[in-house]
C-alpha cells in the first residue's frame, strides 16, 4: 500500500507543515507523456487472486470515522482544504476494514486510522519537488513522531510540560495531554499528536511482548521512507534486489503483520521467527509490493518516481513497458502460489496444531487479498473521479486524468476523450466497445462481489 506518492507536478512552491514535512497537496494533475516512454498505455492481465477477501460489515462507517480522524489530527499536514478533500476521496480509510474484515469494529477503526496516518506520512516524504525538504528535516520529524509513539502516559513521559512526570500521574489524564494538549516540541507536531493518539488506542492494548514490536515497526517504516529519499531526489533507479530490500521496510510490512495479530488478539512473537514463517513472509511481502507496483504504475509514471518495480525492470533489464508489466505479473503469480504452498505446509505441519497459528494464517490471507481488492478500487491510483466497476483486467492509459480498465487498446492516433474520463463514451477508434466501454467483454467482472457495504460473512476466494 505505501510508497505510492502523490502527484505534485505543475503546482506552486509550497512550504512545510508544522511537522517539518512537505504539505500534502493532492490536487489532480494530468500526466504528460514521457518522451522516453515507448507506449501511452499497457494491458494488465487477470492476476490469479488465490486468496480470499471480505468487507468488514461496518466498512462504510469505519471509513467515514477515519476521515474525521484525519481531519482532526492531520489537517494541518495538507496544503489546504482542497488537498485534504482530494486525499479523502482516495478512500484510504477503506484499507483497514478490507484487510481485517472479521475483527471488532473498534479494532478495525484503530487499524484504519493507523493506515491513514502512515499514508499521509508516505505522501509527505515522497514529494521530491518540494523546496527545502531533505534528509535532516525528515529525520528530525521522524524522531519527534517516535518520541510520542510508545510514550508511557501513565507517568507523563513524552508529554506534559517537560518538567517531569506531572501531577496527573496514574490518573489517566496523561492520555489527553499526549493527544495534543502538551507544550513539548513533540506534542506541537501534528504527526506526533496523531502517533500518540494511535499508541494510546493500540499500543496500550498489546501484550508486553508486542509493544516493543509495535514501536519498532513504525521505526522500520520511517527508516525505510528516509532511505528512499536519496533515490527519489536524484532519480536513481536501484537494481531489483536493492529495490525489494528498501521497499520491504518502507512498505510497512512489519506493522502490517503486527496489526494483523492485534486485530485477532493473538501474539505470534515467538512463532513468526521460525524458518517456516520466514519463507511465508518473504513471499507475502513480495506479492504485496509487486501487486501494488503494477496497479499504481500509471500514478508513479506521472511522478517520474524511480522506485517502482516497473521502472526497475525497464532500466536494468532493458524491457519495454508491456514486457515489464508481464514479467512482474509472472513474479506476482509465482510469489502468490509460493505463499499458498508455504501456508499449507505450516497448516499441515507441527505448527498447525496451534489454534493461534491457524487464526494468523487465515488473517494473512485476508491481509493480502484485501490489500489487492483495495488497490483495484482506490482513486489514488486511477485518478480523482475514478469509480470502480469491479473490472480487474484491461488496458490502462498512462496519460488520461482518470483511467479505467478498458477491454481494447486505443487506436494509435486517438486522443483522450474530451471528458477526461479515458474514453468512457466509447467514441473514436474504440467505438466498437459501445457507450459503456465494453462491459460485456471484461473477464474481471464478478457477480459474486459484495455490494458497497456487504455483510462481513460474505467473502470470495479465488
Amino acid at each position: 500500500m505505501y510508497g505510492n506518492a502523490t502527484d505534485h507536478s505543475a503546482k506552486p512552491a509550497r512550504g512545510t507543515s508544522a511537522g517539518g514535512l512537505t504539505l500534502v497537496d493532492t490536487a489532480p494533475v494530468a500526466a504528460n507523456r514521457d518522451r522516453a516512454e515507448d507506449a501511452e498505455e499497457f494491458h494488465l492481465p487477470e492476476l490469479p487472486r488465490l486468496l480470499p477477501f471480505a468487507y468488514h460489515p461496518k466498512a462504510a462507517q469505519i471509513e467515514f470515522q477515519s476521515n474525521r480522524w484525519v481531519r482532526r489530527f492531520l489537517s494541518d499536514c495538507f496544503a489546504g482544504e482542497e488537498a485534504l478533500l482530494a486525499f479523502l476521496r482516495q478512500r484510504n480509510g477503506f484499507y483497514g476494514p478490507l484487510t481485517v474484515p472479521t475483527t471488532t469494529e473498534e479494532r478495525a477503526q484503530n487499524i484504519a486510522d493507523f493506515y491513514h496516518f502512515v499514508t499521509v506520512v508516505d505522501d509527505a516524504t515522497a514529494d521530491r519537488s518540494a523546496p527545502g525538504v531533505g534528509h535532516r528535516q525528515v529525520r528530525e520529524t521522524f524522531e519527534r513522531i517516535l518520541a510520542d509513539f510508545g510514550a508511557d502516559t501513565a507517568t507523563g513521559t513524552g508529554s506534559g510540560t517537560g518538567t517531569g512526570s506531572g501531577t496527573g500521574t496514574g490518573t489517566g489524564t496523561g492520555t489527553e495531554t499526549n493527544a495534543g494538549t502538551g507544550t513539548g516540541t513533540a506534542a506541537a507536531a501534528p504527526y506526533a499528536r496523531a502517533a500518540s493518539d494511535l499508541w494510546q488506542r493500540i499500543g496500550t492494548a498489546l501484550p508486553s511482548a508486542q509493544t516493543g514490536r509495535f514501536r519498532s515497526s513504525l521505526e522500520v517504516f520511517l527508516r525505510g521512507a528516509a532511505a528512499e529519499l536519496p533515490y527519489r531526489l536524484t532519480g536513481t533507479v536501484p537494481d531489483l534486489d536493492t529495490y525489494l530490500s528498501l521497499r520491504s521496510d518502507s512498505f510497512g510490512f512489519a506493522f502490517m503483520l503486527l496489526l494483523t495479530e492485534y486485530a485477532h488478539g493473538i501474539d505470534m512473537t515467538e512463532r513468526t521467527g521460525t524458518p517456516e514463517f520466514t519463507v511465508l513472509h518473504a513471499h507475502a511481502v513480495r506479492q504485496l509490493i509487486l501487486v501494488n507496483d503494477v496497479l499504481s504504475w500509471r500514478r508513479e509514471y506521472a511522478l517520474r518516481d524511480s522506485l517502482n518495480a516497473v521502472r526497475v525492470l525497464r532500466r536494468h533489464d532493458g524491457l519495454g513497458l508491456q514486457q515489464a508489466v508481464d514479467a512482474l505479473c509472472r513474479k506476482i503469480e509465482h510469489h502468490e502460489r509460493a505463499y499458498v504452498a508455504a501456508r499449507d505446509a505450516i497448516r499441515t505441519g507441527p505448527l498447525g496444531a496451534d489454534a493461534d497459528v491457524l487464526t494468523y494464517l487465515d488473517a494473512l490471507d485476508h491481509l493480502i487479498g484485501g490489500s489487492q481488492e483495495f488497490e483495484y478500487l482506490t482513486p489514488r491510483y486511477f485518478g480523482d473521479g475514478y469509480v470502480w466497476d469491479g473490472t480487474t483486467s484491461g488496458w490502462l492509459s498512462l496519460t488520461a486524468p482518470v483511467a479505467r480498465f478498458r477491454p481494447h487498446p486505443r487506436d494509435t492516433g486517438e486522443a483522450p476523450h474530451p471528458s477526461g474520463a479515458d474514453g468512457e463514451s466509447g467514441t473514436g477508434g474504440t467505438g466498437g466497445t459501445g457507450g459503456t466501454g465494453g462491459t460485456g467483454g471484461t473477464g474481471g467482472e464478478r457477480p459474486d462481489r459484495p455490494e458497497a457495504v456487504p455483510a462481513g460473512s460474505r467473502e470470495v476466494a479465488r
